[in-house]
This record gives C-alpha cells, sequence and structure tokens, in this order.
C-alpha cells in the first residue's frame, strides 16, 4: 500500500500515527526516493472524489502533514510556486479541507518567503472562495485560517495594503471574512488581523463597518472552562477588544454613542468595561476628535460620581475626566480646554452652595481628579472655582459649611502637589492669587475656631500643609507664620481628649520639614529649644514636647539638625546636674531619631560613619567612667544608640571602633583591674555594643576569656534579676556568635558553662546556674551549628522537669520567645529551621511524659514546658499533631496556682485556632474543653486576659462545632455567664455579652431560665 492509502486508513483512529506515516514520505522526498509530482500523481483518486468530501479533505491534509515534516530546503522556489497553485487552485474549486490548506501555505511559507503577488494572491483566494466563514464548522480549520492571516498581516502588510489601495471592495471582504467568530482562541487573533487596518490603513469609508465587526463582541462575558488548555482570560479578550475600539479616530462617531449607551447597564461589570474603553479611546483618538464628545463624556460620566454605585466605577469616571483634561493640556488646545472645562465649574461651584453634601463631596473629588491632569488645567480650575469658593465662605457663619468649602479647596490643592512631586516646574501664578486668603483663613481656623470643631480644624491643617508643599507658593514670611502657627498648637495648646489635634499637627510639622526646611530649622527648631530647658524643674512635663521633637528627625533635611540639638541639650542638662530621667529622656530621643528617622546615608546606602564618631563615641566616654553614670538604664540607651549606628558599618570600621575601645571593655588585658562590679555596672551597655560587632571583628580570645568572666560573674556574684537577666544575655551572645561550633563544648568546659557539669554538681542547680543552662541551649538551639551537643542539653533539660520545681518549667518558654539580641541585623546566627527542630525534639518527649506520667507533683512542670514550647510556635507547625496535644492542652487549663497564668493563656489561644481552623478535632472533647472553658471565666485565680480568651473561645463554640453537640450545655454554659456578665472588668464583660448571644442562638425557642 502506497503512504497515501496507509495515512487515509490510520487519519481517522490514529492522528499521530497518520503523522508519522506523513512524515515517512518527507523523509523519502528528502532523499530522493520519492519525486513531488509521485507524490500529487498518488493524490489524483482521492483528492478529486466527488462524492465523498471527507476524503479530499483528508487528503490534502495528508499534503499538510508531509510539508509541515519537509525540512528546509529540500523543495526548490519552483517546487514551491506550484505547490502553492495547487493548493489555492483546490480552494476556488473546492473548500473542502480548508484548514489543511491553510496549512499547507504557511509550512510553504515558512520554507521560503512569498513574493508580494503570491502574497496577495493567497488573501484573495480565501476572501473570494471561503467565504462565508460560518460555514466552516471545525475550530481547527478556521484557526489555521486565521493563522495564515496573521502571517500576511505581520510580513507582507504593504502587499495587503496595496490590494486596500486599489480594490474598493477588498476592504469588505475582508470585514466579512471573519464575521461570527466565537470561539475565544480565534478571537484573540482575529481582533489583532483587525487592529492592522484600523491602525494603519485608510479606512474612513469603511470604519463603521470595521467598528461594528468587533463592538459586536462588547461586552466580553466568556467564562473559561475550568481545564481550559488554552489559558485564554475573559480579561486577555476584553483588552484586545478594547485596543481595536480605541484604534482609530474615525470610530468616534460610532464608539462614543454605543458605549454611552452601554452605561446605563445595570450589570456593574459592563459599566466597568464600558469606562475602561472610554478611557482607552480618550487616550488613543485625536483631541479635535475628543473635543467634539468632550461635554458629551462630561455629562454621562458626572452621574458616576456625584450618585456613586460602585466606588471603582467613580473612580474610573474620575480617571476618564481627568485624562480628556490630559489631552487638552497643550497650550494650542486651550479652546478645546475651555469648553470642556466650563460645564464642570459651572455644576461643581453650584454644588458648593450646598456644601458639606455627598455632591459637595463629589464635586470636590471631580475638580481634584480634573485639575490633577495638568498645571494648565489646574489653574483654570482655580480660577474658576476659587472665587466662588471664598465668597461663599466668607458669606457663611456655619463651620460645617466652612469645613465642607475648606475641604473642597484641599482637593485642588492636592492637585497641585500631586503635579509639583511629579514634574520639575510647575507655574503657580494663578494659584498665588486665592494663596494668601486661603492660608489667612485656615490660620484663623487653627487659632480662633472652637476646640470642639476638631473637623474643622483639621481640615484647616492640612490645606496648611498642602499650601506649604507647593514650591513657590508661599512666601518665605507666609512659611514662617505657617510653621509658628503648627508649632505653637504642638508645645503651647492644652487641651485633653476630644479636642486635641496635637497627633496630627505633629504629623503636619513633619512634612512640613520637607517642604520647609529652612523656616523649619529658623522658627520650629529654635522654639521647641526654648520649652526645653537645661534643668527642669521637678514638676514639669518636658516628655510630650521632647517626643515631638524627635519626630521631626523623620525628615532627613533636618535630621542633622534636630540631632545636633538634642546632643547639645544632652551636654547642657549634663553640665547643669539635670536629674537621671531627665538625661534618659534626651538618649530616649536621641535613639528614636537614629532607629525612627532618616539619617543622611553613605554611597552604600548605610548611614554614615561619622555620625558613630559624633555622637556614639562622647557618649562611649561617658560610659569609660562608671562612676559618673551608675544607672543601669541609661548605659542601656547609650548602648541601643551604639548599636544602631555600629552594627551597619564596614568591617574595617567596626575593627577600628573595636580596637580603639578594646582596653576598657575587653577583658583580655588588664583583667586584674576587673571586678564583678564593673562588669555588671557595664553589662547593660557592653550586651548592645558586643551585638553591634560582625563576629570577624572581635579575636577568639578575647571572646573566650569575657565569656569566662560572664559565666563566673552570672554563677558566683551577687546581683538583682535585672543585672543576672542581662549578663545572661550575653553569655547567649558570646556563645551563639563568636564561638567557633567546633570548638563549642571546650569553650564551655573552660567557661564552667558546660550544661552537664552544671547539672552534675547539684540534682537541683541554683537560680543562677539554672539562667546560664538555659541560655546556652538557647543560643545554640537559634545558631543550629551544634546538633548533637544541643539535643543532648534539650533532653538534660526534660529529665529536670522531673526533679525540679515549676520555676525550671516556666523557663522553657524562654527557649523560643522573641529576642532583640539574637537577630540577623546583629550579625548572629539564626537557623531558619530552629523552631521545627525544638518541636520534634521535645514536644513528642513532654506529651509522652505527660499522658504516663502518674506524680501529681511533676505533671503540671511538664504541661508549663509545653505550653511554654507551643507558645512561640506558628499554628501550621501544630497542626498535624494536634489530635495528640489536645489532652495536655486540656490538662494545662487545670492550672491553678496565680502565677500559671500566662501556660493558661497562651493554651487558649491555640484552642481558639483549633476552634477557627480545625473544630473536628476538638469534637470528642466537647465536655471537657467546655468545662474547662468556663472554669476559666471566672474565679480569682484566672486574671483578665484569661477570662477574656476563655469566653471568646466559648463564643467560637456553637459557631464552629455542630449544634447537636453543644444543645446539652446550652443552659449550665448560659447560667455560668451571668456572673461573667458583672465581671470588674469591662472587656471581659464585652466578651461575655457577646459569648451569652452566641449560646443563645442555638436554641431561639426554648425560654431561658434563669
Amino acid at each position: 500500500m502506497s503512504d497515501i492509502q496507509i495515512y487515509l486508513l490510520e487519519v481517522d483512529k490514529d492522528k499521530a500515527e497518520a503523522r508519522k506515516i506523513a512524515a515517512q514520505s518527507a523523509s523519502k522526498l528528502e532523499n530522493k526516493e520519492l519525486k513531488l509530482i509521485d507524490l500529487i500523481t498518488s493524490l489524483e483518486q482521492y483528492i478529486n472524489n466527488k462524492d465523498d468530501a471527507g476524503l479530499r479533505a483528508k487528503s490534502i491534509a495528508y499534503v499538510a502533514d508531509v510539508l509541515e515534516s519537509v525540512p528546509p530546503k529540500v523543495l526548490s522556489g519552483q517546487e514551491r510556486r506550484l505547490l502553492c497553485d495547487f493548493v489555492l487552485g483546490r480552494i476556488e474549486g473546492d473548500v473542502e479541507g480548508i484548514g489543511a490548506s491553510a496549512r499547507a501555505l504557511l509550512a510553504l511559507e515558512e520554507r521560503g518567503k512569498w513574493d508580494p503577488e503570491t502574497a496577495q494572491k493567497v488573501a484573495r483566494t480565501f476572501l473570494d472562495h471561503a467565504n462565508p466563514w460560518k460555514d466552516f464548522k471545525l475550530q481547527t480549520d478556521r484557526f489555521a485560517v486565521i493563522q495564515l492571516f496573521d502571517r500576511l498581516l505581520a510580513k507582507y502588510r504593504a502587499p495587503l495594503q496595496q490590494l486596500h489601495d486599489g480594490d474598493p471592495e477588498f476592504i469588505s471582504k475582508f470585514i466579512a471574512f471573519f464575521d461570527g467568530e466565537k470561539d475565544p482562541r480565534n478571537l484573540m487573533i482575529v481582533f489583532s488581523i483587525l487592529r492592522v487596518p484600523m491602525t494603519e490603513w485608510n479606512v474612513r469609508a469603511s470604519a463603521q463597518d470595521l467598528f461594528e465587526a468587533v463592538f459586536n463582541y462588547f461586552p466580553i462575558t466568556f467564562k473559561p472552562p475550568p481545564d481550559d488548555p488554552y489559558g485564554i482570560t475573559a480579561q486577555d479578550l476584553k483588552d484586545r477588544l478594547r485596543t481595536c475600539i480605541a484604534a482609530n479616530s474615525d470610530f468616534a462617531p460610532y464608539s462614543f454613542p454605543a458605549l454611552l449607551d452601554k452605561l446605563d447597564s445595570s450589570s456593574i461589570n459592563t459599566k466597568r468595561d464600558v469606562l475602561h474603553a472610554i478611557q482607552a479611546c480618550i487616550i488613543n483618538y485625536d483631541p479635535t476628535i475628543v473635543n467634539l464628545y468632550s461635554v458629551t463624556l462630561w455629562d454621562a460620566l458626572k452621574f458616576e460620581i456625584l450618585n456613586v454605585q460602585e466606588e471603582d466605577l467613580a473612580e474610573e469616571s474620575l480617571k476618564a475626566l481627568a485624562l480628556i483634561g490630559a489631552k487638552f493640556a497643550q497650550p494650542h488646545f486651550d479652546a478645546y480646554l475651555s469648553t470642556y472645562l466650563r460645564p464642570i465649574i459651572k455644576e461643581c461651584s453650584e454644588h458648593l452652595e450646598d456644601a458639606p453634601t455627598k455632591q459637595s463631596q463629589a464635586a470636590g473629588r471631580i475638580l481634584h481628579a480634573v485639575a490633577s491632569a495638568s498645571a494648565n488645567v489646574a489653574d483654570k480650575i482655580v480660577k474658576g472655582i476659587c472665587p466662588t469658593l471664598f465668597t461663599l465662605y466668607k458669606a457663611s457663619e456655619s463651620f460645617t459649611k466652612r469645613r465642607g468649602l475648606l475641604e473642597i479647596f484641599n482637593q485642588i490643592i492636592r492637585a497641585y502637589v500631586d503635579l509639583t512631586r511629579s514634574q520639575i516646574n510647575v507655574d503657580v501664578e494663578a494659584l498665588k492669587a486665592s494663596s494668601s486668603d486661603a492660608l489667612g483663613v485656615m490660620l484663623r481656623v487653627l487659632t480662633h475656631a472652637p476646640k470642639a470643631e476638631v473637623s474643622f480644624r483639621l481640615s484647616a491643617l492640612a490645606g496648611i500643609t498642602q499650601l506649604l508643599a507647593i514650591s513657590g507658593l508661599l512666601s518665605n514670611d507666609e512659611a514662617d507664620q505657617a510653621v509658628d502657627t503648627v508649632t505653637d498648637i504642638i508645645l503651647h495648646e492644652d487641651v485633653h481628649g476630644h479636642g486635641s489635634i496635637r497627633t496630627e499637627a505633629m504629623k503636619s510639622l513633619t512634612e512640613m520639614a520637607h517642604s520647609a526646611p529652612d523656616a523649619m530649622r529658623n522658627r520650629a527648631i529654635p522654639a521647641f529649644m526654648v520649652d526645653l530647658p537645661d534643668r527642669p524643674a521637678e514638676d514639669s512635663s518636658v516628655g510630650p514636647v521632647l517626643e515631638a521633637f524627635a519626630q521631626l528627625s523623620g525628615e532627613q533635611q533636618v535630621f542633622d539638625t534636630v540631632l545636633l540639638r538634642l546632643k547639645n541639650k544632652l551636654n547642657a542638662a549634663r553640665a547643669q546636674g539635670a536629674s537621671g530621667t531627665y538625661l534618659q529622656a534626651l538618649l530616649l530621643a536621641i535613639l528614636y531619631a537614629f532607629t525612627h528617622g532618616s539619617p543622611k546615608p553613605d554611597e552604600e546606602g548605610v548611614p554614615r560613619s561619622t555620625y558613630f564618631t559624633e555622637y556614639a563615641e562622647p557618649l562611649m566616654s561617658m560610659v569609660r567612667d562608671v562612676s559618673g553614670m551608675q544607672d543601669p538604664r541609661t548605659l542601656e540607651i547609650i548602648g541601643r544608640i551604639c548599636n544602631t549606628i555600629l552594627r551597619p558599618q564596614s568591617l574595617h570600621f567596626q575593627s577600628t571602633v573595636y580596637s580603639k575601645n578594646l582596653e576598657y571593655l575587653s577583658l583580655a588585658e588588664n583583667s586584674a583591674n576587673k571586678s564583678s562590679d564593673r562588669i555588671l555596672q557595664l553589662a547593660p551597655f557592653s550586651l548592645y555594643y558586643y551585638a553591634a560587632l560582625r563576629p570577624e571583628v572581635v579575636d577568639a580570645q578575647d571572646v573566650i576569656t569575657l565569656l569566662q568572666a560572664q559565666s563566673n560573674v552570672a554563677l558566683n556574684a551577687s546581683h538583682d534579676e535585672a543585672g543576672l537577666s542581662t549578663i545572661v544575655q550575653h553569655i547567649c551572645l558570646l556563645i551563639n556568635k563568636f564561638i567557633n561550633p567546633k570548638a563549642m563544648q571546650a569553650t564551655l568546659d573552660s567557661a564552667n558553662i558546660e550544661v552537664e557539669s552544671l547539672l552534675s554538681v547539684n540534682a537541683e542547680p541554683t537560680s543562677q546556674a539554672t539562667s546560664v543552662i538555659f541560655s546556652v541551649v538557647k543560643a545554640l538551639l537559634i545558631q543550629g551549628k551544634c546538633p548533637a551537643l544541643t539535643s543532648k542539653y534539650l533532653q538534660l533539660l526534660l529529665k529536670l522537669l522531673s526533679t525540679s520545681d515549676k520555676s525550671v518549667a516556666r523557663r522553657f518558654a524562654k527557649l523560643l520567645a522573641p529576642d532583640d539580641i539574637l537577630t540577623k541585623e546583629n550579625h548572629c546566627l539564626v537557623s531558619g529551621l530552629y523552631k521545627q527542630k525544638t518541636f520534634n525534639q521535645l514536644v513528642p518527649s513532654i506529651t509522652e511524659a505527660v499522658r504516663t506520667s502518674a506524680d501529681a507533683t511533676t505533671k503540671p512542670n511538664h504541661l508549663i514546658a509545653l505550653s511554654g514550647i507551643l507558645r512561640w510556635l506558628p499554628y501550621s507547625m501544630l497542626e498535624s499533631t494536634l489530635p495528640s496535644l489536645i489532652a495536655p492542652l486540656l490538662q494545662t487549663l487545670d492550672l491553678s496556682d496565680t502565677a500559671d497564668q500566662d501556660p493558661k493563656a497562651s493554651t487558649l489561644i491555640i484552642f481558639e485556632s483549633v476552634l477557627m481552623h480545625n473544630p473536628d478535632i476538638v469534637s470528642e472533647h466537647v465536655a471537657s474543653l467546655i468545662t474547662r472553658l468556663m472554669n476559666c471565666t471566672t474565679g480569682p485565680t484566672n486574671i483578665a486576659k484569661v477570662r477574656a480568651k476563655a469566653l471568646q473561645c466559648l463564643t467560637l463554640a456553637p459557631r464552629q462545632l455542630k449544634r447537636e453537640v453543644l444543645v446539652p450545655y446550652r443552659r449550665q454554659v448560659v447560667k455560668k455567664l451571668m456572673a461573667c456578665l458583672d465581671d470588674p472588668k469591662r472587656d471581659v464583660r464585652a466578651e461575655a455579652v457577646r459569648c451569652r448571644t452566641a449560646w443563645l442562638a442555638l436554641d431561639e425557642g426554648e425560654e431561658e431560665e434563669e
């Protein structure tokens, strides 16, 4: 049998096999085993079979498959032309297999570019003989033809345009050819094909036909099937269709009326698509065309803003109005702009008379949107609106009306602010005519309006801030006046509670620092300094003033000035013998500036190293003389300041600083002069100092010596709880960051803090030793570099639970607690899996101990430890093990000691998450859970936090668990909640009301028994 015969037998049963047969024929052609003329001759009896259209289509499909498999350069140019004529001749007499014919032509074009005449012939043949398009039912056939036309318009645009120019009927046939297509994949290409004549050909005579050809598909309502292999979405089709609608200005007489007609649709999605299409048309159509419809568009779009249905529709309408304004922004379109703005200004002015109303607020939004288009548009808005606005303002005595008018003015000003931020130079001459009046009005509001008129005063404050933000608008005197007024509110307005605008005034002053840094340096900062004495009286309250002044550091232009003034004030306060509390407040202000302010960066984007030289080093010199600064809190703040500045600095800079301060901070030198008292005194500072240093900076021997000294102090010296906490944090830091993991155990032995050794000395270690043990284990856990040693120490801690009191169990919560020292910012080693590893090593053992323990004295230890570990773990980490955790967690709620409230609170948080995400897990424990939750809602041993959280869990139960499971407990719970309604804490009472409502809803038909 010949290849064609085998192909015809296989093609209906197995298309892949049929293609293999066609590939074999292509291989024979390549190897000269088969001549092209013989291949075509072998088709004759099948391709000319008048009685079987399907057979003819399969025959031409065989030709297409063979040509697609033929390698390039196998067929000569003459052979390709002959084949092309053969396929086109078939189409002229028989359109069966039209898709295969298109595939054959595509394959031929890939193997040799056509000349212009061939491209024109291909297009004409299909347009003349393959119409009407809807007769071809198979999407694959239509897709192949569409791909062919896509190729023609991609590579042979000039020849096809020549056809259009020479034949008035060509474009009509071209448009009609694709009429009726519905397949999304085909439509994506059809829209691209039609866009070519829309944008590149002269189609004015056929504009309506072209427009209707695509607009018939508007709006797109296509919903892709869930298993769509092509990934075409409705949004893809909408975007492609929108580009066609907006492709040619000649469409405007048809597009705008049609779109505005559909804007009246009741469908929100349709309205949304209309607005997007209108925006695209405004952007792409010629300004002279848009001018003809600008007022019509305004009349239609304003209703979407004045009578808001959906907020996003209003936003899109505002955007469209702004686009029209931007279209006429050039000076030579000034007449168009005036025509467009005239009805807008007129209608918005009418709405101002009724302010404040929803319509007046909408008018403000309209004015802001349109004015934001360009400075030219904004100028015309100001000239048209501001005289009317201020006339109405002066004529009214109503604070409410005046506030509404100021808010609208602020909207217009905000447009100028946006323009000045996006453009280099914005002419504000038109606004200057109203700016002085506006500033005077707003200043009077701030100073003279009743303090209870908070909204009115805030509107004035916002307006002043925006006026100052517009470069070149206010004179220097006006800027000074504005800054003085706002500063005076912050410093001297004595209003508490309702009526206070101090917080907002502080935010405004910070923004003003960006707009008018000179006024800030010359006026505001000196005013703050006047209110910050060198030595405040005991009854004076400078905290709010200092807090406000520190916030000015958020603006980079005045950061250095603020910081210098704080430094000078600190030096003056020390010289005048100010109280330690005041010195701490000044230091906290400096810390705030470096932490939350905007220090100037160096070339690498980190704060300049000169900040350390100018601010941290003088503070460190204060630390050197410990006798003059005994307060640990002060030393801690200085340490935090040094840490914030030093830690992002380069390795070289840190090494220089470390070498300079080695003598008095390191115990490697002059250790004989170091005493336990001095170590304790320096600890609050040295902790943060060493936290800032990179591991490479510190000498290994220095670290070991320092660790030994710190350990000795922690284990043997007498100190308060805060001092011990600082020392063990320091030990934890040194172990985590500086000690080589390979020498870890030897280093711990040399410092006498090897955990096993500490535990072997005493069966029940001292509180100091226990603190050191847990700090060592925490450092190793977070580091994650010594897994064997860490696992060994964790097992020792677990054994300790059976022999110690609850104080040891409570320390387990600190193992995973957040730590502001052991962070990556402080160059510490933080394993990404340390929480998961801790969970895996501790939780199964503890839950097993709870399950098997018969000792009533040690079981609470395990429950407290379990709760402490779970407290800091994400719920997703617990989820898979919840079934085994529920029982011990329920027992944790039975803890009755007053000191055990934190474990109970963290356990209740877990139950809250379980009820929200996995309620089925607790279904079999409903009786135990409800009883324990009720017990946690009252009683002297349960703190307010526990009572409130227990009530929240009880509230979730009726919503998340099955009704029939809970109904037996309804009366009991409701009765218990009566006591909660009289709880002394307001938050608890509020939760009790919500909880009672939820439980009563379980059986609304049953009368409540009191």
